[in-house]
């Protein structure tokens, strides 16, 4: 009966994942394909967006792979740590863009250029974990590091995570146009509110990202530190099915990213609408001019 189960895993898995593939396919076309999309603002966005797609295409290979499966678990890996990497550095990027005054500065100092080469660092970083600690250490020393290391290494990512977001709100809640009355500084106040306002929104939206992928991991951690405790459990067929469980708790939340782009991203929608259904939501005045804003001012001078 526990074979069935953990069979049946599985495939739930394999159609999590293929439902998770073709959604964040959807969304990089997105992204790639609406020209307001296309701005260093969403580098990290795409950046989540590859990294779910790597991880629901690698889980896929594996489940059915004939042969050793060491380099599929090493880039399945690679491709969770690139997304808890990217969560992190989404809230460090909003932290800056707020605390580096003028906000000429941020602009010079956080380039679209240097953003792709932080995510080029993620997945050589991530995939060389991956591969390195399920092909080439011994045992003794995988056991340690995966079993305990690791998901004690991706707890203290996400309360750090949690305390930069938190620390980004706080700066939100008390934020005043900077030398706004400086002598000889002019300070564009509606580029700096429209500047916050991006921030709170982008925010929002990587929060129930974090709240969605924390809380799909927990399990599959707190039942890691059980096998790492006890060895004994690798040969309850129970715990084997609950194992397999958390796995596919998590796979869920690759599935569920794309859909929080599609509720929370206003720009994402309507690129989507324009793409694959040939039709425009047609937008409120106000909030017409605040496109208008967005665009030419932030977007296109910050860089946002």
């Amino acid at each position: 009966m526990a074979v069935k189960v953990v069979t049946a895993l599985q495939y739930s898995m394999t159609g999590v994942s293929a439902m998770a593939a073709i959604e964040n396919l959807l969304a990089i076309a997105v992204f790639a394909g609406t020209k307001k999309l296309r701005i260093k603002y969403y580098t990290f966005v795409v950046n989540l967006a590859l990294a779910d797609l790597n991880y629901a295409l690698f889980t896929m290979a594996l489940h059915w792979s004939p042969g050793p499966s060491g380099v599929l678990e090493g880039f399945i890996v690679g491709a969770y740590t690139v997304s808890i990497l990217t969560i992190l550095a989404v809230a460090i990027n909003r932290y800056l863009a707020l605390s580096l005054m003028p906000p000429a500065r941020y602009d010079s100092l956080i380039t679209g250029y240097r953003l792709i080469g932080v995510c080029i660092i993620f997945w050589c970083l991530g995939p060389m974990y991956g591969l390195v600690i399920y092909n080439a250490v011994p045992g003794e020393v995988f056991f340690v590091v995966h079993f305990l290391g690791y998901p004690l290494a991706g707890v203290i990512v996400w309360v750090i995570t949690a305390l930069v977001y938190f620390l980004v709100f706080r700066k939100i809640k008390h934020y005043t146009p900077p030398l706004a009355s400086a002598a000889g500084i002019s300070a564009n106040e509606e580029r700096d509110q429209t500047r916050v306002q991006q921030t709170h929104r982008l925010l929002v939206m990587f929060v129930l990202i974090l709240v969605v992928s924390f809380t799909t991991w927990v399990p599959a951690f707190v039942l890691n530190l059980c096998l790492f405790f006890n060895t004994y459990l690798w040969s309850d067929e129970i715990f084997l099915g609950l194992l397999w469980g958390s796995y596919l708790l998590y796979t869920l939340s690759t599935a569920i990213n794309p859909l929080i782009y599609l509720w929370r991203l206003d720009g994402f929608r309507e690129g989507f609408y324009a793409m694959f259904c040939r039709c425009v939501k047609k937008a409120e005045p106000n909030q017409i001019e605040a496109d208008l804003t967005t665009n030419e001012n932030t977007l296109a001078e910050t860089g946002l």
